[in-house]
């Protein structure tokens, strides 16, 4: 029987948790097992009390790990090194999936072997012009990044080549992975709005975000996976890019 491990990083999320949490219970597997592993990533509030409430309800499915504060990227790896699962499903503690999104990701995935990672798009969001189905190529995935964490089921062997979240990085550590990914093994998206998406309190911290997203571009010549000309290229991309969304803001 395969398992897939869901990975729920949680700081300060006693109010989401719950909802989060009740998304993953309500998922049909059909003989698939899917294990809960809970990262209390040293919440001061009552989210440590809310997940202890789920374990005690759902015995060898819904386990709790707590860890010092260290920002969602050692949250995430922490749960997955923990994990049982040959399959990595993610799910931040203030999102919820829509029913049927495990079912229909694993199923591209055994239908697929050659595929690494499936992500869906979200509620109010579906790529446009884009069929239910696609490939996001790692060119394409520079140029935008079309991940969303909370939608991502990944084999754990595709996620291990790949080294993981940077622990050391608060922003942007995401998509540096499924930069890394992308160059190794395929990515499917399927458009169906299948999570329900919270911005949280990062994504209007826009110059912090774009700063985060330079570092990544960063990452990506130094490490060897692109040249100089497109490091400055895409770096202009991203500062035009950053300027819109300003704009957009402040109208």
């Amino acid at each position: 029987m395969k398992t897939i491990s869901v990975i729920i990083p949680a700081y300060n999320a006693s109010e989401t948790l719950a909802k989060a949490l009740e998304s993953v219970l309500v998922q049909d597997m059909e003989g698939r097992k899917v294990e809960v592993v809970i990262v209390d990533d040293g919440s001061s509030d009552d989210t440590a009390a809310v997940a202890e409430c789920y374990v005690r309800r759902y015995p060898g499915i819904i386990r709790l790990l707590h860890q010092k504060n260290a920002g969602p990227a050692a949250a995430r790896n922490a749960g997955v090194a923990a994990a049982e699962g040959d399959y990595i499903a993610f799910l931040d503690a203030d999102d919820e999936w829509l029913p049927g999104k495990l079912r229909a990701q694993m199923e591209l995935l055994e239908a697929n072997p050659g595929v690494a990672l499936v992500c869906t798009s979200r509620t109010s969001r579906l790529f446009r012009l884009r069929p239910t189905l696609f490939r996001l190529s790692f060119r394409s995935l520079l140029l935008s990044n079309k991940v969303y964490t909370s939608s991502v089921v990944i084999r754990k062997c595709a996620l291990e080549a790949a080294g993981g979240f940077d622990p050391s990085r608060r922003l942007s550590e995401d998509y540096e992975l499924w930069l890394k990914v992308a160059r190794q093994g395929k990515i499917l998206v399927l458009n169906k709005p299948l999570m329900n998406y919270s911005k949280g309190g990062t994504s209007f911290r826009f110059w912090t975000m774009e700063r985060s997203e330079l570092e990544t571009y960063h990452i990506m010549y130094e490490d060897g996976f692109i040249t100089g000309i497109a490091y400055i290229i895409l770096r202009w991309w991203s500062l035009a890019k950053y300027l819109v969304r300003r704009i957009r803001w402040s109208i």
